[in-house]
C-alpha cells in the first residue's frame, strides 16, 4: 500500500467519520448491489448537456469573435465554471482507484461580481444551496441563468453539475467486522445505504474527497488507507515464517479413571512474540498430545501478533493435536511430535471472492523418550512416578546464522569457514522470562575470537520479512574468551582466560535483567572451578530496570545493558513489546569452532505476583499467631481467654502436604551451577532432586552406567567436560531431576583449589563423562552392585559396521578426539567390524557419535561415525540386524535376540526388579507416622503443644531444636533440611518413650545429648513423636514460604515506637538511641501500632536460624561493594588496598609491662591507626581473588619481617589476632588496651560468664545516676523510664571517654567486616547487654545484671540499698552508651537493621561461631593425603586433640587455619580440613620434625610419628610456640630489620 509512505511522510489519511465527503470507489461495480444509488447516471446526462451546450457556446462565439460588443477582451472576464479544468470535466469522479493519489492544488477562479449584481442576481450554486438542494434538476433555472445583465454583458451560460457526493452518517461494521463499513446519504437522491470501507479483504466502494463549496468540483481526494489485509501482510502475514515454541508441563498432573488420560496445565512461551500462554494438556496413553491455549499470561496483549493472527491482538483458543512419528531412532534420546492446527482469522477476508482467511500451523514438539501416562503394573513406576525426562537441548539455528559459518548435522557445532568480519550464530530458542543457564565448549579457538552471550534478532536491513539480516558484526552482551565482555564495541576487563577445550556457562536471567558466566577449564594442570559473576545488568527482555543497577551488590557493579547495547529501551521510552533473548556465538577467524554442551538448564522462574502472593500468606500466618498470642495492649485492658491456634484451611493442606513430602524422603532441595553467587538475587535453578532408587537408577541408564549410582553413593571423577583430569576428584551423588544424574563436588585434590568459587554447587553428567573409567565408586555402593541393562543406543542392535570412507576409519584411544588421544591405527574401506566386535556406542562431549570396537588387528579402541568438519562425510554405515526367525518358533524365541531397552524408564524397570531381590528396599518410617486425612492431621497439629506453653513458645521451641539437628546432622542438602528419620529417631530417644525403634545408626551420642539439654524443662511434658514432627512440617512448610517472602516483609515501620503513639523511639528519636534503650517494660503502657514488622519480630522464634541467616547473607551480599578487576587475573585489583602489619612488633609490646606500647603497636592499634580514613562501603567489599579458598576479603595483608603471601591466612590471622588482644589482660588483671575489661564475674571468678568482657569504662565519665542528691525512689515509673531512655545521651564526655568510643567504633567494624567475610571473631560479651540489645529483644534487667555482676545482683535483691541501686544504674547506662558506639561501627559494615529478626543467642553464634572446638565435626570435614582414615598416626592425633583443652585447641585451630573458633555446622567450611603426609627425614639423631601448616589452605603436614606421646609433645610444642607463619618467600635484609627492629 502508498499509504505507508504517505504516513512515513506524516501525510497519511484522515479517518472517514461522520460528516465526511465521499464519492463512489473502485471497487463500486464489485457489489451485489448496482444500482444508482448516487445519482452518478443523472449526473452523467448533465454532464454530457453541458458539454452539448458548451459546443454550441464555442460556435456562438466564434462567430460573434470579431464583435466588439460581445465581449470585454481586454477587461475582466467572468469565467465559466464549464471552461475551468475541473475533475468532474474530464473524468468521472468514481473513476479514481484507490491507487490514484493526485491532490488538486489548483485554485477556484469565481466570478467577480459586485455586492449588487451577487444580492439581486446570485449564481446557480448559490441558490441551489438557498434552496437545500430542493430541486433535482439543475437545468430548470436555465432561463434564468442565461438572461443578460446588461446591456455589456454577455448571456450566463449553464452552471456545472452537482457532484454526486454524498455524507457519511456513521461507521458500522461489514460483516460483523468493525469499522469496515460506512453508511452514506446521497446529496442528488436522498438515499441511504451501507457500503464497504476496507471490508471483502480491502474492498473500497467509497473514497474520501473534499469539494469546493458549490459542489461542482472536487479540491482534493485523499486515497483509500491500509486494509488490515495490507496492515497484516506488512507485518509478515501470510508468509511461511518459522516460530520456535517451549512448552513447560505442570507437576500437578489429573488422571481419568481408568488412566488413560492425563491432564495438566502447562506454558507455551513463544521469543519471537515475547510471551508466555497457559496451555491446557491432555496427554493420551498412545503419547499423543492436546495442547489448547487459554490465556495470556506475560507479554503484549493487543500489539505483535500480525505474523500469527493477522491482527495485533493475541487470540486464545488455538488447539493442537500432536502425535509421535513413526521414525524408530534408537540412538536418540529424544522423539519428535508433529501434529497442525488451523485458525480461520475472524477480521481478514478474500479480496477476490469475500472468503474467509484460513491459517493453517505446524507443531513439531520434541521430549525425552519415555513419556507415559502410566506405566501399568511396572515395578520401578509404582514406587516413583519418574520426573520428566530431558528437555530437548539448544542447538543453533539453520536460518539464522552469518555466511561465513558452517553448522553441523546435529545443529550444535558451528565453524567458521571464512574471514567475512566477525560473525554471528543464534541459537533455536529464545527467552524472554525465567532463569536459564547452559555451556558451550570451545574446541579450536584463537584468543579473543570466541564472543558469547545473548542478543536480540536484528530486523533485516531491507526492512522486509523475505531476507534475512546480515549478521557480520556482534551483537547484543556477550563474554569474550580473553578476559573480557563486549557490548556495543565496548569491552572492559572481566572473567577469566579461556582457552580451546574449557567450557564457558552462561547464565541468563531475564527476571532481574542479569547475565553471569561460569568457568570450567584447566589452567597448569589444575581443574578450575569458578563463578565469574555478574556480566551484564538491566538486560531484562521486557525493558526494565532490574533491582540494583548500578549499586553493584549481585549485580557486581557491571555495567548497564542498556548503554549503548539497546537503542530506544530505557525505562522512560518505554517498550513497545518485550524482546527475547537468543544464545549466540561469534566468530571471527576461520578454523574457530565452538560447540553447545549438552548440559542445559531453564526454569520459568517465579514472578512477582507469585512472590506477592507467598507474602502475604506468610502475613497471614503470622496473624494467626498473633491472635492467639494477643498483641500487646494496655494492661488495664481485660484479655480474653485464648482460644488455641487457628491456622488458616489451605495452610494445613500445604502443611500435611509437607509432612507426606518430608516423610517421603524422596526430595532434596539443592542450587546448582545456574543458581548463581547470591541465592537471594536468583533462585530460580534451584531444584528439587528426586533421590529414589528407580529416578537414580533411570538416570544412570540414560548415562550408560554398568551400575546404578544412587543417592549417598560416592565417586572418584576423572573426566570433566571431555577432559581426562589430572587430579581425581570426589564426588557425592545426590539424585536426579530431569533424568539426569546430579552430584555435588567434596573434595579437590588442587592446591589452593575452592569448591565454594561455583564447584561446590550440584551439576550433572552427561554420558561423555561416565564412560569406562571416567566415575569409580568408592566402596560398596548403596545399589549392592546389581547390574543395570543398558539402553539401546550405547548397546546397539545391529549386524555390524562397514567402513565406508575412502581414507578409513581412525582408531583412537579415547573417546575424545584430542592431542592425548592415541593414534593405534587405520581400518581400511570396506571392512566390515562385525557385531560382537561392537563394545559401546557414545557421543563425546562435542556430539560426535563415536563406536569402542575390539578388531583385531588394530585392537581395542574408538572410531567415529562421521567425519568432523565439511560435509560430514560418514565413515562408518550400520549394517541392519537380521534375525533368525525361521527357528523363533523351535528354539522358544531365543535364537540371536537380545532384550531391547529403549527408554531409561524399562531399563530401570529391570533392575528395580532385581535390586528388591537382592534386600536393596530402604528402612521406612513405621506406619504410626502415617497420616492418611486432612482431619486427622489437624488433630495432630492441635496435640502437638508442648503442655504449658503457648502455640509460640512451643513451636519456637520446636523450631530451635530442628535447627540444633540441621546444623550437627550431616546432610546432603543446603538449608533447612533435616531427614524424617533422624528427626523422628531423636526426639522419640529424648522423649525417653521408645515409640520409634532406632532407624539411623549414624546419629551420634552428641546429637542426642543437644536435643535432650535443649528439651530438658519440658522433657515430661512432651507430647507424642508423631505430633511433634506434624508440628515441625508446619514449621517446614512456614520456613519454605518465608524463604520467598522475606525480602519483601518490612522489619521496622517508621511510626512504631514514635512519641506520637506514647512511644520512646522511632519519630523524632536519635539514631543512637533507636533501638538499643529501648525496654520492655515501658512499651506495656502505650498503645502499640500492629504491624507486618511487628508480627514478624514476636513471632522470630518460628523462623529456622537457617532461613534467616541466608536472608541477611542475601542482603550483604546485595551491598556489597563492587571490585572492578586487575588486567592480570592474578594480581589483586586496584582497589583492593594493602594493610602493613607488623606482628614482630606487636607481639613484643605485648609482652611487655608498659601499656602505651600495647596501645600504640598492637595489631589492633596498627588497624586502626591505617584504616582510620577509611569509608565503611571499602570495608563492605567482598572479593575473592583466584586460588585464594574462596575467602572474601576487603583488603590486602602484608606482614612485615614474615615472608608470606596474603592467601586468605594472613588475613584471618589479623582478625584473629585483634580479637585476642582487646580481651589480653595485664599482669593486674586490667585490660592490655583499654576496650573490654573482664566482667565482675569474670574477675571474681564467680556466676556463670566466668569468661565474659564488657565494654571498658572511661576513667572519669559520670552520667544522670551519678548525680549527688538523686533518690530513684521518689521518682514515678514514668519518670524512670524517660531516665533510664535518655541516660546514653545525658552524660559528660573527656578525652578517655574518646578514646575508648572511637576504639569501639572501630571494634564494631572489625567484627562486622570478619561476619560479613565468613570469619567468626573470639569476642565474649554479655548475652543481654549487647547481643540481645542489638536485636531488641525482651530483657530481664535482673538476669542481665546476674549475668556480669552476680553479687552485686543478690546484694540488689536483699535490700533496698540505695547507692547501690545508682551504681548498677550508672554501670547499665554506660554499657548502653558504649553500645551505640559499637553498633554504630557494626551498622557502617553489616545491615543492623535486619539483625531483629534473630534472638540474641542467634546473633552471637553467627558472628562468634562455635565457642568450643567441635573434634568431631572437624574430623568429619577431613581429608587425607598420604594417609588413610584408619592409620594409626591419623588415630593418635585425633585422641590427641580430644585430650586437649579449650584453649590448647583454640590455638591448635589457629596454628592450622589462621582462625581460633569454627563454624557452626558443616556447610559453613570454606574447604575441608586437609592433613598431608610429611615426606621429610628423620634427622641422624632419631629426632622427628615438627609439624607444619597451611593457614591459606587449612591444611597439616604431619610427620609418620612412632607413638602418642612423640605426637603430642612436637604438636603441643608446635602450637605454642609458633611466632611466625610459613615463609613463602625469602625476604630481604631491610623487610626483616624493618619487622624485628625495636620499640
Amino acid at each position: 500500500s502508498i499509504v505507508r509512505t504517505l504516513m512515513d511522510g506524516g501525510e497519511g489519511p484522515p479517518l472517514l467519520r461522520e460528516g465526511c465527503t465521499v464519492v463512489r470507489g473502485s471497487d463500486w461495480d464489485s457489489r451485489d448491489d448496482t444500482d444508482n444509488e448516487d445519482g452518478k447516471d443523472e449526473y452523467d446526462k448533465e454532464k454530457l448537456a453541458k458539454e452539448e451546450e458548451k459546443r454550441a457556446a464555442d460556435e456562438d462565439e466564434k462567430k460573434q469573435k470579431g464583435s466588439k460588443t460581445n465581449l470585454n477582451e481586454g477587461s475582466e472576464k467572468e469565467i465559466d465554471p464549464a471552461e475551468d479544468d475541473d475533475p468532474a470535466n474530464d473524468e468521472d469522479p468514481a473513476d479514481y482507484n484507490d491507487s490514484a493519489c493526485q491532490l488538486d492544488q489548483e485554485k477556484e477562479e469565481l466570478p467577480e461580481l459586485s455586492q449588487k449584481e451577487s444580492d439581486e442576481h446570485p449564481s446557480p450554486s448559490a441558490r441551489a444551496a438557498s434552496s437545500g438542494n430542493e430541486a433535482d434538476d439543475p437545468n430548470e433555472n436555465k432561463d434564468d441563468d442565461l438572461c443578460d445583465l446588461d446591456s455589456t454583458k454577455k448571456k450566463k451560460k449553464l452552471p456545472t453539475p452537482k457532484l454526486p457526493t454524498g455524507t457519511v452518517m456513521s461507521i458500522e461494521p461489514w460483516e460483523g467486522i468493525p469499522a469496515m463499513a460506512r453508511r452514506v446519504r446521497w446529496h442528488r437522491t436522498g438515499k441511504e445505504g451501507l457500503y464497504r470501507y476496507g471490508g471483502n479483504g480491502g474492498r473500497f466502494d467509497l473514497v474520501h474527497v473534499e469539494t469546493n463549496d458549490k459542489n461542482t468540483r472536487v479540491r482534493k481526494r485523499h486515497p483509500p488507507p491500509e486494509s488490515l489485509e495490507q496492515c497484516a501482510a506488512r507485518y509478515g502475514f501470510g508468509k511461511r515464517r518459522k516460530s520456535n515454541v517451549i512448552l513447560r508441563l505442570s507437576n500437578r498432573k489429573s488422571a481419568n479413571a481408568d488412566n488413560t488420560e492425563t491432564c495438566c496445565e502447562g506454558i507455551m512461551e513463544w521469543p519471537d512474540f515475547g510471551a508466555g500462554v497457559l496451555v491446557e494438556c491432555t496427554i493420551y496413553s498412545d503419547g499423543a498430545v492436546a495442547i489448547k491455549e487459554k490465556r495470556l499470561l506475560y507479554g503484549s496483549k493487543d500489539s505483535g501478533w500480525e505474523t500469527r493472527f493477522g491482527q495485533p491482538s493475541y487470540v486464545p483458543g488455538t488447539e493442537f493435536v500432536v502425535l509421535p512419528t513413526m521414525n524408530e531412532d534408537t540412538v536418540s534420546s529424544h522423539e519428535e511430535l508433529l501434529g497442525d492446527s488451523t485458525f480461520v482469522v475472524k477480521d481478514l477476508r478474500k479480496k477476490e471472492d469475500g472468503g474467509r482467511v484460513r491459517v493453517t500451523s505446524e507443531l513439531h514438539l520434541y521430549r525425552g523418550k519415555g513419556w507415559k501416562v502410566n506405566s501399568g503394573g511396572s515395578t520401578g513406576a509404582s514406587l516413583s512416578s519418574v520426573s520428566p525426562m530431558q528437555s530437548p537441548l539448544i542447538r543453533f539455528d539453520s536460518e539464522f546464522h552469518a555466511s561465513s559459518f558452517s553448522l553441523s548435522k546435529d545443529k550444535r557445532t558451528v565453524t567458521c569457514v571464512a574471514a567475512d568480519g566477525r560473525g554471528m550464530a543464534y541459537g533455536n530458542v529464545g527467552f524472554t522470562k525465567g532463569v536459564h543457564y547452559w555451556e558451550v565448549k570451545l574446541e579450536k579457538a584463537e584468543i579473543g575470537s570466541v564472543y558469547i552471550g545473548v542478543a536480540e534478532k536484528p530486523e533485516s536491513t531491507s526492512g522486509g520479512f523475505e531476507t534475512q539480516p546480515r549478521l557480520n558484526r556482534w551483537l547484543g552482551w556477550g563474554f569474550v574468551n580473553f578476559r573480557a565482555t563486549y557490548s556495543a564495541g565496548v569491552e572492559r576487563v572481566y572473567g577469566a582466560h579461556c582457552h580451546a577445550g574449557d567450557t564457558v556457562g552462561v547464565l541468563l536471567d531475564c527476571d532481574a535483567g542479569r547475565i553471569s558466566y561460569f568457568f570450567d577449564g584447566v589452567k597448569y594442570g589444575e581443574h578450575i572451578l569458578n563463578d565469574l559473576g555478574c556480566a551484564f545488568e538491566n538486560v531484562s527482555p521486557f525493558g526494565f530496570n532490574a533491582d540494583g543497577c548500578g549499586s553493584g551488590g549481585a549485580g557486581q557493579g557491571a555495567p548497564s545493558g542498556v548503554d549503548g547495547g539497546r537503542n530506544s529501551r530505557y525505562s522512560a521510552n518505554g517498550a513497545v513489546r518485550p524482546k527475547a533473548m537468543w544464545p549466540v556465538i561469534g566468530l571471527r577467524h576461520p578454523g574457530d569452532r565452538v560447540t553447545l554442551s549438552g548440559k542445559f538448564m531453564t526454569s520459568h522462574g517465579i514472578d512477582a505476583l507469585t512472590v506477592m502472593k507467598k507474602s502475604l500468606a506468610v502475613d497471614e500466618i503470622l496473624c494467626a499467631y498473633e491472635k492467639e498470642y494477643m498483641p500487646r495492649i494496655p494492661a488495664q485492658l481485660k484479655v480474653p481467654p485464648s482460644i488455641g491456634l487457628s491456622m488458616p484451611p489451605w495452610f494445613v493442606k500445604e502443611s500435611l502436604q509437607e509432612y507426606n513430602r518430608w516423610r517421603s524422603g524422596r526430595w532434596l532441595r539443592t542450587a546448582t551451577r545456574g543458581s548463581g553467587q547470591y541465592r537471594l538475587s536468583s533462585y530460580g535453578l534451584d531444584v528439587d532432586l528426586d533421590t529414589s532408587p528407580f529416578a537414580c537408577a533411570a538416570a544412570c541408564a540414560s548415562l550408560g552406567l554398568p551400575v546404578a549410582l544412587l543417592c549417598g553413593d560416592r565417586v572418584d571423577v576423572k573426566r570433566s567436560s571431555g577432559r581426562i583430569l589430572e587430579l581425581q576428584e570426589e564426588a557425592v551423588v545426590l539424585g536426579a531431576y530431569q533424568g539426569r544424574l546430579f552430584y555435588r563436588l567434596v573434595s579437590q585434590k588442587s592446591e589452593g583449589g575452592s569448591l565454594m568459587e561455583g564447584g561446590g554447587r550440584a551439576w550433572f553428567w552427561d554420558e561423555s563423562e561416565t564412560v569406562e573409567g571416567g566415575l569409580q565408586l568408592i566402596g560398596e555402593g548403596r545399589g549392592r552392585s546389581v547390574v543395570l541393562p543398558k539402553l539401546n543406543r550405547f548397546n546397539p542392535v545391529c549386524g555390524g559396521l562397514k567402513v565406508v570412507y575412502n581414507g578409513g576409519a581412525v582408531v583412537r584411544s579415547d573417546l575424545e578426539i584430542f592431542d592425548g588421544s592415541e593414534n593405534l591405527g587405520n581400518i581400511p574401506m570396506g571392512t566390515i567390524i562385525p557385531a560382537e566386535d561392537i563394545i559401546e556406542r557414545r557421543l563425546n562431549s562435542c556430539g560426535v557419535a563415536r563406536y569402542l570396537i575390539n578388531h583385531e588387528p588394530v585392537g581395542r579402541g574408538w572410531i567415529s561415525g562421521r567425519i568432523r568438519g565439511g560435509k560430514e562425510e560418514s565413515i562408518v554405515e550400520v549394517i541392519p540386524f537380521v534375525s533368525d526367525s525361521d527357528g523363533d518358533d523351535e528354539n522358544g524365541g531365543d535364537g540371536k535376540t537380545q532384550p531391547e531397552y529403549l527408554t531409561p524408564e524399562e531399563s530401570a524397570n529391570e533392575w528395580y526388579k532385581n535390586y528388591v531381590a537382592v534386600g536393596g528396599t530402604e528402612t521406612s518410617m513405621s506406619e504410626s507416622f502415617g497420616i492418611e486425612s486432612l482431619d486427622e492431621f489437624q488433630a495432630m497439629l492441635s496435640a502437638g503443644k508442648i503442655q504449658g506453653l503457648n502455640d509460640i513458645d512451643s513451636d519456637s521451641l520446636l523450631a530451635s531444636v530442628y535447627g540444633k539437628l540441621v546444623d550437627v546432622l550431616p546432610h546432603l542438602s543446603e538449608g533447612v533440611e533435616c531427614s524424617f528419620n533422624d528427626c523422628a529417631t531423636v526426639l522419640a530417644s529424648a522423649s525417653q518413650k521408645g515409640q520409634v525403634q532406632s532407624i539411623s545408626n549414624s546419629i551420634d551420642a552428641n546429637v542426642h545429648e543437644v536435643v535432650s539439654e535443649s528439651l530438658l524443662h519440658v522433657i515430661d511434658r512432651l507430647p507424642s513423636t508423631k505430633s511433634l514432627m506434624a508440628r515441625i512440617a508446619m514449621l517446614r512448610a512456614l520456613n519454605r514460604r518465608a524463604q520467598v517472602a522475606l525480602p519483601w516483609l518490612p522489619m521496622r515501620l517508621s511510626q512504631e515506637g514514635s512519641c506520637i503513639l506514647g512511644g520512646l523511639h522511632g519519630f523524632g528519636a536519635s539514631l543512637e538511641r533507636a533501638g538499643r534503650t529501648w525496654d520492655s517494660n515501658s512499651t506495656n503502657k502505650w498503645a502499640q501500632v500492629t504491624s507486618i514488622a511487628s508480627r514478624f519480630r514476636s513471632c522470630r522464634e518460628l523462623f529456622f536460624t537457617g532461613t534467616k541467616r541466608t536472608f541477611v547473607e542475601g542482603v550483604m551480599d546485595a551491598t556489597t561493594t563492587p571490585t572492578p578487576l586487575s588486567n592480570d587475573e592474578y594480581e589483586l585489583p586496584r582497589d583492593v588496598r594493602t594493610l602493613r602489619i607488623n606482628r614482630l612488633k606487636a607481639r613484643r609490646a605485648m609482652t611487655s609491662n608498659d601499656s602505651n606500647l600495647k596501645r600504640k603497636h598492637s595489631v589492633f592499634s596498627q588497624m586502626q591507626r591505617e584504616m582510620r580514613g577509611w569509608s565503611g562501603a571499602t570495608l563492605r567489599r567482598g572479593f575473592v581473588a583466584k586460588g585464594h579458598g574462596g575467602q572474601k576479603r576487603a583488603f590486602k595483608v602484608k606482614l612485615v619481617g614474615e615472608g608470606v603471601n596474603d592467601y586468605s591466612g594472613p588475613y584471618r590471622e589479623v582478625f584473629t589476632d585483634s580479637m585476642q588482644e582487646v580481651t589480653d589482660l595485664d599482669d593486674t588483671g586490667r585490660s592490655s588496651l583499654g576496650v573490654l575489661e573482664p566482667t565482675a564475674n569474670n574477675q571474681a571468678g564467680v556466676g556463670e560468664g566466668r569468661d565474659l568482657f564488657m565494654f571498658a569504662r572511661p576513667s572519669d565519665s559520670s552520667s544522670i545516676f551519678s548525680e549527688a542528691n538523686l533518690k530513684l525512689d521518689l521518682l514515678s515509673n514514668e519518670e524512670v523510664d524517660l531516665m533510664k531512655s535518655f541516660s546514653s545521651i545525658a552524660h559528660k564526655k573527656n578525652e578517655s571517654a574518646r578514646e575508648i568510643e572511637e576504639a569501639l567504633l572501630y571494634l564494631g567494624r572489625l567484627a562486622g567486616t570478619a561476619c560479613r567475610h565468613g570469619i567468626p571473631v573470639d569476642l565474649p560479651l554479655p548475652l543481654g547487654m549487647v547481643w540481645k540489645r542489638l536485636t531488641e529483644e525482651s530483657l530481664d534487667m535482673k538476669e542481665t545484671l546476674k549475668e556480669i555482676d552476680v553479687l552485686a545482683s543478690r546484694r540488689l535483691q536483699d535490700g533496698d540499698d540505695h547507692d547501690a541501686a545508682l551504681v548498677i544504674e550508672e554501670l547499665l547506662s554506660t554499657q548502653r552508651r558504649l553500645l551505640n558506639s559499637f553498633a554504630e561501627g557494626l551498622s557502617s559494615v553489616v545491615p543492623v537493621e535486619l539483625l531483629s529478626i534473630f534472638t540474641g543467642e542467634q546473633l552471637r553464634d553467627i558472628m562468634c561461631g562455635n565457642p568450643d572446638v567441635d573434634v568431631e565435626m572437624l574430623r568429619r570435614v577431613t581429608e587425607y593425603e598420604g594417609y588413610k582414615n584408619d592409620d594409626d598416626v591419623v588415630s593418635r592425633f585425633w585422641e590427641v586433640l580430644r585430650e586437649m583443652t579449650t584453649s590448647e585447641r583454640k590455638l591448635f585451630l589457629q596454628f592450622v587455619w589462621a582462625r581460633n573458633r569454627l563454624p557452626l555446622k558443616e556447610s559453613d567450611f570454606d574447604a575441608p580440613f586437609k592433613i598431608q603426609k610429611d615426606t621429610k627425614f628423620i634427622q641422624e639423631n632419631g629426632d622427628y620434625p615438627l609439624p607444619s601448616a597451611s593457614t591459606c589452605f587449612f591444611s597439616l603436614t604431619l610427620p609418620e610419628y612412632p607413638d602418642k606421646e612423640t605426637l603430642k609433645r612436637k604438636l603441643l610444642f608446635a602450637i605454642e610456640n609458633v611466632t611466625t607463619m610459613e615463609s613463602d618467600y625469602v625476604t630481604n635484609d631491610v623487610e626483616v630489620g624493618e619487622g624485628w627492629r625495636g620499640l
